[in-house]
């Protein structure tokens, strides 16, 4: 899709920086070198509780995937917790996607998935509890109601205890939790408050909720597995080391992956439609890993030093990363504009080593007069490629326009080599700023560091736009305080204003400077006989004349009622006898042009003035008035001869 030269696989999930998604990630690695597709990860945040405006923004991803370019999908469904992301990714994908497309780590009806079959992982754990252990009263830890997996599981909870002839009371076995270790308390008032109904065990949907009751549990004084056998599922890894190791279910993502992957290259070869075939489906059966919470498994000395490393290794990166993050956030909050940008995240690029390759894109409403891309806060169909970090290297600011539905522009391109980009929206609210892309180096994983660093990212841009509206609304304000509304040359504010950084340079370096005074004739007459608008007709058609006549660097103001003066900076008295006469050339042809009942004109006073240091505008300003005024009082005094 970068060029057209090389397949696209695009892959929809959410937190891909989570255990399960770091498995599915370092697998993908591997199967686009073997099958040679570039793939896109198109990735969210967001999780059941969170609930703020950043994270249901990002529900903009499904609209901004150029779906109907990828050559094939694939899908994580389970990922996705916010109410309303799942349907609207199936939403987009049956309106849009024209590629094979499937899901994995879920079963569906409607599209081919590669998914663990809950049936075969969860009965051999709830055998175990029961055949081997002899335990009959059996509660279920659910996730929150409508969680597909937890679902799923708790379906086979039931199915397996009726199958042993045990009665599953709906009230008082099964509780729903959160899928998160925080749910722990809220568990153990729902099992443990009434002291006549003890429970043997309790089956919890997924580890994280296993490892919060056992908490709570602890703390209650309630021991694992003495007690009560707790047992989870997934195996996360290092989950805790102050509660007993989980008796749990493993998942084999990474494999999920490759069929996924391999089943997706022979349709794309063979160009199968959905209409030609049924739906491929492929269940796979979990692992028991059998740990303390049950009594059946224990861990030796080297899984504490093993975890103990494995866990300073993790403080140290995070405090690392954590103070990193604090000084992007000092750093691009005063960033004025794009190029103070650029040169932040050049000076970051130590900060994240695990980077190769690092794109910015933004969304493009347009050109300004000058050619320069004009950035928009809402998703458009072009791009910018406005900063790029390849094999570690700042290749600057491309400022490359093109087609949003490439996603990046051909230099990103590598012909030898297919590659694997994470992408993530850049947005604040309801702005919309565009894109980045990270290509990790070979062996690295996504973390929650890039989710922080596209946050603080979108809040230095969402910052840049405001401040550039706000600059804007006060240039718009300052040009009105210093510009005549009529005539749209200067006022007397204005002409100060633009005279004065340069006087003290022409007052030292003495230079000669032409002020030239214009005064309207017979205004009075012309409004008395023809009408204020026709007064303001004059004033309007004299100060087109003095800007036609005008050198370039001349600085022009009309300094009130019907009187104007320019100043021509570096001017001889011959220049400002020439713009004198030019300026009578062009009133004349208005004149003619316009062929009104009167004729405008206008009376003319030039003084050439050596500056020295003592030399001031109004003084200059006043000399020039008098001057016009004299040749005014000739010029009436020549007509009544």
């Amino acid at each position: 899709m970068i060029n057209g030269k090389r397949r696209t696989i695009g892959v929809f999930m959410c937190k891909a920086y989570s255990t399960f998604d770091s498995a599915v990630f370092l697998r993908l690695e591997e199967e686009a070198r073997r099958f040679n597709y570039d793939i896109i990860i198109f990735t969210t945040v967001g999780y059941f509780a969170s609930q703020n405006d950043y994270d249901s923004q990002e529900l903009g991803m499904f609209a901004f995937a150029p779906m109907e370019e990828l050559d094939g999908i694939i899908i994580v469904p389970d990922t996705y917790e916010i109410p309303g992301f799942r349907e609207k990714l199936f939403e987009e994908i049956r309106s849009r996607a024209h590629c094979p497309v499937i899901a994995i780590r879920h079963y569906s009806d409607e599209i081919d998935c590669v998914y663990t079959d809950q049936g075969k992982a969860l009965r051999p754990m709830l055998q175990h509890l029961i055949n081997h252990h002899r335990l009959r009263r059996i509660g279920f830890l659910a996730g929150y109601k409508g969680h597909p997996d937890s679902e799923l599981r708790l379906n086979v909870y039931r199915e397996e205890m009726a199958a042993n002839g045990m009665m599953v009371d709906e009230e008082k076995d099964i509780c729903h939790g959160n899928m998160w270790l925080d749910c722990g308390e809220a568990a153990y008032r729902f099992f443990f408050s009434d002291p006549a109904r003890q429970l043997e065990a309790i089956v919890c949907a997924n580890d994280y909720m296993a490892v919060g009751l056992m908490r709570t549990l602890a703390e209650r004084g309630i021991a694992v597995p003495k007690d009560v056998i707790v047992t989870g599922f997934d195996n996360v890894p290092t989950v805790a080391i102050s509660v007993p190791t989980l008796t749990t279910v493993e998942q084999d993502f990474g494999r999920m992956t490759t069929i996924a992957m391999e089943e997706l290259d022979r349709q794309i070869r063979e160009g199968k439609q959905k209409t030609d075939r049924k739906n491929f489906k492929a269940g796979m059966a979990g692992k028991m890993v059998c740990g303390e919470s049950c009594g059946c498994g224990r861990r030796g000395e080297d899984y504490y030093v093993e975890l103990s490393d494995s866990r300073n290794r993790m403080v140290d990166s995070m405090n690392v990363r954590e103070v990193a993050m604090t000084y992007l956030t000092i750093e691009l909050s005063a960033c004025d504009d794009l190029k103070d940008l650029h040169e932040v995240l050049v000076r970051k690029t130590d900060d994240t080593p695990m980077l190769r390759d690092y794109y910015l894109c933004l969304f493009e409403k347009g050109k300004n007069e000058n050619g320069e891309p004009v950035f928009a806060e809402e998703l458009t169909e072009k791009t910018c490629l406005v900063h790029a970090m390849r094999d570690r290297q700042d290749h600057g600011m491309p400022m490359i326009t093109f087609d949003r539905s490439r996603l990046l522009p051909e230099m990103a391109e590598r012909a030898d080599e297919a590659q694997v980009f994470y992408l993530m929206l850049l947005h604040q609210k309801e702005q919309f700023y565009g894109y980045a892309m990270f290509h990790y180096n070979k062996g690295e994983i996504p973390s929650t560091f890039f989710q922080h660093w596209n946050v603080i990212l979108s809040g230095a841009l969402s910052n840049m736009h405001k401040r550039n509206e706000l600059m804007a609304l006060y240039e718009e304000r300052r040009l009105s305080s210093i510009t005549d509304v009529m005539t749209r040359l200067l006022n007397r504010r204005g002409l100060e204003e633009q005279l004065a950084p340069i006087w003290q340079r022409l007052c030292n370096d003495q230079e000669s400077v032409a002020f030239v005074c214009f005064d309207l004739d017979h205004l009075k007459q012309i409004n008395d006989h023809f009408g204020h608008q026709a007064g303001d007709f004059a004033i309007r058609l004299t100060a087109n004349a003095i800007r036609k006549a005008a050198p370039k660097d001349a600085i022009v103001a009309r300094m009130g009622g019907d009187e104007f003066l320019a100043v021509l900076p570096e001017a001889s008295q011959a220049g400002a006898d020439r713009f004198i006469a030019e300026f009578n050339r062009q009133i004349e042809l208005l004149n003619r042009e316009e062929d009104r009942a009167f004729r405008v004109e206008a009376s003319c006073g030039a003084v050439v003035f050596r500056l020295d240091t003592l030399s001031t505008i109004e003084r200059c300003i006043r000399k020039s008035d008098e001057e016009m005024y004299r040749k005014k009082e000739e010029r009436h005094a020549g007509r009544t001869e």
